[in-house]
């Protein structure tokens, strides 16, 4: 049985998939600095947005 999910681990699984997701566009588009932070905020708030769904 699997515990119940936090919003900790929402948060942090939209950080981190953001924040790769942000590199691999800072390779090509942005600064790669840019790409991460911006790509980690917006992964921040996926997470939110995604455990405010499913509770």
């Amino acid at each position: 049985m699997s515990k119940p999910k936090t919003i900790l681990d929402f948060v942090a699984r939209g950080i981190l998939i953001g924040g790769a997701l942000g590199v691999l566009a800072g390779m090509f588009v942005l600064t790669i600095q840019r790409g991460l932070f911006l790509g980690m905020l917006v992964g921040a708030l996926a997470g939110l947005t995604l455990y405010n769904r499913r509770n």
